[in-house]
């Protein structure tokens, strides 16, 4: 059996979409590494970012290129979300270099999260209460913590917004890939679910959780 490909924070991928092709990535943050050994267990509970353990929160370049030397990292097709630690083991990828992050550039999905039938704003250690009912949690938003090996997330994503169809899969193109695990893609949604939290969504994610009290460069 192949050994599984692992990647962490910082790490430049390659992912192969044709036989001398690749798109590119960068690993912006690892959860089980930068979260789960550092940050005590109860100071864990009243977000969903331990959910994602053994994930890794990644940002994908947009274009199609043949080398890393190509790529532009200042263009993004996609600008973070969860996958599964190893999932370059399942599209054959690579590490292909490393690139330092920034943490004050980072940013996270923005979901919904439940407890105790308790209503939460979330995004990375931030959670926020919100007044909505279980049928607009459950049936109406349905946005929520996931991940996985983002084949749609990340491959097919990455393609479609580098304009590179004839490199997708018949009928694997979606119209929102993130409609049911980011609030970014839905911005009215997203705008009502702000507002509700008392909170300003065009702060950084950066400056909002400093101000929380959870400097993100503290896990840096």
């Amino acid at each position: 059996m192949a050994k599984k490909v692992k990647c962490t924070t910082g790490d430049v991928f390659a992912i192969p979409v044709s036989e001398t092709e690749f798109i590119f990535g960068r690993v912006l943050f690892d959860v089980t590494k930068q979260y789960i050994k550092i940050v005590p267990e109860e100071e864990r509970e009243f977000n969903y970012l331990g959910f994602f353990n053994k994930s890794v929160l990644v940002e994908m370049f947009l274009g199609v290129y043949t080398s890393v030397e190509d790529v532009n990292f200042e263009k993004k097709a996609v600008t973070g979300t969860f996958v599964f630690n190893d999932f370059l083991s399942e599209y054959k990828g690579m590490i292909v270099g490393k690139r330092e992050v920034n943490p004050i550039e980072v940013s996270f999905p923005e979901t919904l999260g439940s407890r105790n039938m308790d209503y939460y704003l979330t995004l990375g250690e931030l959670a926020f209460p919100i007044d909505i009912t279980e049928q607009i949690y459950y049936d109406e938003i349905k946005v929520m913590p996931s991940t996985g090996y983002g084949y749609y997330e990340v491959i097919v994503a990455t393609l479609d917004f580098s304009g590179r169809d004839d490199l997708i899969k018949e009928d694997a193109k979606m119209d929102n890939y993130f409609r049911d695990s980011d609030l970014r893609s839905l911005p009215d949604v997203r705008k009502r679910m702000w507002k509700l939290a008392g909170e300003d969504m065009n702060k950084s994610y950066y400056e909002l959780a400093k101000e929380k009290g959870f400097d993100l460069a503290r896990l840096y």
